[in-house]
């Protein structure tokens, strides 16, 4: 099974629900990609995603320097890594190669 496979993953309770590519080299943000793979899996806009304030479940800035921020020479860092966090109902994983995906829980992970 493919990892970006939207039906389900081996290695994660939960249904994939949502993906987003950051590009850290891009022009975006890391949490307005995030905010963009929440509001796809709630079927929202980008607006109606305000609550809870991100920023209430994860430290951003922290993943985005961890993963992506300049090492001490002036370099990407190329950090190596998941950072999970629960958002609402959802589990966002984002990786160190930009990939977010959103997971809502099964039907069995509510027994």
């Amino acid at each position: 099974m493919a990892e970006d496979d939207l039906t389900s993953s081996a290695n994660t309770h939960g249904t994939q629900v949502a993906q987003r590519q950051y590009e850290h080299n891009g022009q975006g943000e890391l949490t307005t990609a995030i905010i963009y793979a929440i509001a796809e899996a709630d079927g929202v806009s980008l607006s109606e995603v305000k609550s809870p304030p991100l920023y209430d479940s994860v430290d951003v800035p922290a993943i985005e320097k961890a993963f992506f921020g300049p090492n001490g020479a002036g370099d990407s860092r190329q950090g190596v890594g998941t950072v999970e966090f629960q958002y609402s109902d959802y589990l966002v994983k984002v990786q160190s190669d930009g990939w977010i995906r959103v997971y809502e829980p099964t039907e069995a992970d509510h027994s």
